[in-house]
């Protein structure tokens, strides 16, 4: 598994999904600063508040549908020539993208830290420096719905269901059923970290979203799914006919 991880860092070398990881934490960096600045405590809250919202989510979209058409272009060669099982190829795809998450959300951490210094936030830098672990993990479940999206209907239909989920995730982790929604849970788990509401505004303190009991039962929840959708996403792939 490792040589085929190994395979896919080799595969991106110079390309787009490469700067993408780059260029989405610092355009939301950039546009927080400027369209933050002068304001009391809403920095590094605007930056993630952007990102796991929003961005992150889109970053994700695109890297997906961008390995997936390189894959395309190639003919599928290593599906269909390797010795390695299609499953194993996807797998080690899929973790791929789970490393280049990590690193986005390294780089939004070290941005807002960086950038606090200039102006000022209320996120607690122990909580940021968590959450660069806990978001990567409760975005697993997206890698492979994005995946078998752009591979079945291509990149409108992904875009489109991408910005469904997280819009109606952004509404559900503000009631008390987020747990039903996946995409929910991100923003549910984030806001005890940060101290930063879903809807973007900072959390006054007793607020009902800062009870951290949520934490570990969201990142057991993100799991199931992601196992739950990893493995229908391999098994569906495996079936299929490549063309």
């Amino acid at each position: 598994m490792l040589n085929v991880i190994r395979a896919e860092y080799c595969k991106t070398a110079k390309s787009m999904n490469r700067m993408l990881v780059w260029a989405f934490p610092v355009i939301t960096l950039m546009l927080a600063f400027i369209l933050t600045a002068g304001m009391t405590d809403a920095y590094a809250e605007s930056v993630w508040n952007w990102w796991y919202t929003l961005l992150l989510p889109g970053m994700l979209a695109i890297i997906c549908y961008l390995s997936m058409m390189r894959e395309r272009k190639m003919k599928y060669y290593n599906l269909t020539t390797l010795p390695t099982s299609r499953k194993q190829l996807m797998l080690g795809k899929i973790i791929y993208m789970a490393c280049l998450m990590l690193a986005a959300n390294i780089l939004i951490f070290t941005g807002t830290v960086l950038g606090s210094m200039l102006l000022t936030t209320s996120i607690p830098l122990g909580g940021a420096a968590a959450a660069i672990v806990f978001l990567t993990i409760v975005q697993l479940w997206e890698i492979p719905v994005l995946l078998f999206l752009c591979e079945r209907f291509g990149m409108a239909v992904e875009l489109l269901i991408c910005l469904v989920l997280t819009v109606s995730g952004t509404i559900f982790s503000q009631t008390g059923k987020w747990y039903l929604l996946v995409s929910a849970i991100p923003m549910r788990v984030m806001s005890p970290l940060l101290h930063v509401l879903p809807n973007g505004l900072r959390a006054e303190t007793d607020h009902p979203l800062l009870n951290k009991n949520v934490i570990f039962p969201g990142v057991g929840l993100s799991l199931v799914w992601f196992a739950t959708f990893t493995f229908l996403f391999l098994n569906w792939f495996e079936k299929r006919e490549v063309r």
